[in-house]
């Protein structure tokens, strides 16, 4: 029997992070070094059919939807209406069940080396009336990459990011910051420094991605954090 497929978390400090982009770069600098791969959404929401975020890893890695895409194993929760996954699934008639999620990972670990999940808007989102996605993610003891942004209010998102992390005793393998946008050079330089100082007052190692444009991702700067 082989062991079941590594798997990391790719969290934001809220919707719009750039997490989508960070998975599907990830995933691509993995297969880049001779890996299994695949990528698992647990909820989308604001979207019909298959995934949007998925077609968007996929591209970044080079890959057409996979079987395991159209059977909707890769992302097992998808809704119309662009809100939180709990109220979205709610407005359906459905609920979001911690098994249905567990099924989807178990059965990528069990055809790839590696499964990144991402996971929906900001850590501390709801995916039913008892649990957020950052508590389902503890419970699966998954490390966990944060993206972060220069984005104003960022600062705050990322301290509140870092605390609950920490709370919940999650493997914080490192910080991505993403520059893609346009942003005052003042606050870019401002918010990274901001960040490593807030990863050092929360106990966590030094470790930072820039990601300059979706289409860089160099193997040094992931190596950093695998």
């Amino acid at each position: 029997m082989t062991s079941p497929g590594k798997s990391i978390a790719i969290g934001g400090i809220d919707t719009d992070a750039g997490k989508s982009i960070v998975t599907g770069l990830l995933a691509r600098h993995l297969l880049s070094q001779g890996y299994t791969v695949c990528t698992l959404k647990l909820v989308q929401t604001g979207c019909e059919g298959i995934a949007d975020d998925i077609r968007l890893h996929r591209q970044l890695m080079g890959q057409e939807l996979s079987g395991f895409d159209r059977q909707g194993i890769t992302c097992p929760y998808i809704f119309p209406f662009p809100a939180s996954p709990s109220l979205a699934a709610r407005m359906v008639g459905k609920r979001i069940e911690e098994g249905v999620l567990n099924a989807a990972l178990e059965k990528l670990q069990e055809h790839f080396a590696w499964v990144l999940v991402e996971g929906a808007g900001g850590l501390l989102v709801p995916l039913n009336e008892d649990l957020l996605l950052l508590d389902y993610l503890a419970k699966r003891h998954l490390p966990l990459l944060l993206v972060t942004s220069p984005r104003l209010g960022s600062i705050n998102h990322t301290r509140l990011s870092l605390e609950a992390i920490r709370a919940r005793k999650i493997e914080l393998l490192g910080l991505v910051y993403n520059l893609h946008g346009n942003h005052p050079k003042e606050i870019v330089q401002d918010t990274l420094h901001e960040c490593k100082i807030a990863l050092a007052e929360y106990g966590f190692a030094p470790r930072l991605v820039l990601i300059p444009d979706m289409r860089e991702s160099t193997a040094a700067a992931w190596e950093t954090i695998l």
